[in-house]
């Protein structure tokens, strides 16, 4: 299980052969990852390594892909919460491997999310093409992981092209207004946003969420606000929560107390 609140699970199918994860810093977001902070610590399985430089070895695990299809009980599983599944450094057979097992599990909804959606397209299309199809399962929902308004520029357009009855945002960590979003939103079906935590977390604007949801309401598009982070501020002032990630949804403002998924879907 997990504390995620937007899924039910979290399947890490790719990991470092000798233990732990990794994954390669891209953008803004990436500065004070989650990710990278646990595989510091060796309680949780972590192998101490920083998220840079030359991949380890790494190992796919198909086992736990395998068993998707025979899993009975529906779920939403978020793919490779610890890493890049489409990172440049993942073999694209992997890739592929991953979708064949997402392929024969319909009974279970997976979240992919990245921040390299040139490599999610490529892939997707590749695999597509190799089992005659023009969309992705409707139980294959991709997104693009965005934190400020040059990577929803940068990313919005690709994950547009990706064939896909759900494509999603994760704008998390909110770093900056996103501004007029309306633009993007034809080929959006979700979105999730939420402020930074963790020691140290960047500020997050309560008034940067309200327009995220305002717009997603004017252009029914889900909107699902997962926290205001450890460091929001609202109409000037630092927005006290008694939830240290801010992720109590009883203490965000009325109006952003919102948490919905895929209309298609659910």
């Amino acid at each position: 299980m997990t504390n995620i609140e937007w899924t039910d699970l979290t399947d890490n199918i790719i990991r470092v052969k000798d233990g732990g994860w990794w994954c390669r810093k891209i953008s803004p977001g990436c500065a004070k990852c989650y990710s990278e902070k646990l595989n510091q610590n060796s309680f949780f399985g972590g192998n101490k390594r920083p998220y840079s430089g030359q991949p380890p070895e790494l190992i796919l695990d198909t086992k736990m892909i395998r068993k998707w299809g025979f899993q009975k009980n529906p779920r939403k599983h978020f793919v490779a919460s610890m890493t890049d599944v489409f990172g440049e450094w993942v073999p694209r057979y992997w890739q592929q491997e991953m979708l064949d097992g997402m392929f024969v599990a319909p009974k279970q909804t997976f979240q992919i999310l990245t921040k390299r959606p040139e490599i999610m397209l490529s892939t997707v299309n590749e695999w597509l093409d190799s089992h005659g199809l023009n969309t992705l399962p409707n139980n294959i929902w991709v997104g693009i992981s965005i934190e400020n308004r040059q990577t929803l520029e940068q990313r919005s357009s690709i994950l547009a092209q990706i064939p896909a009855q759900v494509r999603f945002w994760s704008a998390e960590p909110l770093l900056e207004d996103l501004g007029e979003i309306s633009q993007f939103l034809k080929d959006i079906h979700w979105i999730i946003c939420g402020g930074e935590s963790g020691p140290n977390s960047r500020p997050c604007h309560i008034e940067w969420i309200e327009s995220i949801v305002q717009q997603c309401q004017a252009f029914h598009t889900s909107a699902f606000v997962k926290q205001v982070g450890a460091n929001a501020y609202f109409q000037g002032q630092q927005f006290q929560t008694r939830d240290r990630k801010g992720g109590d949804i009883s203490e965000f403002p009325e109006h952003i107390q919102i948490r919905e998924f895929p209309n298609a879907i659910y």
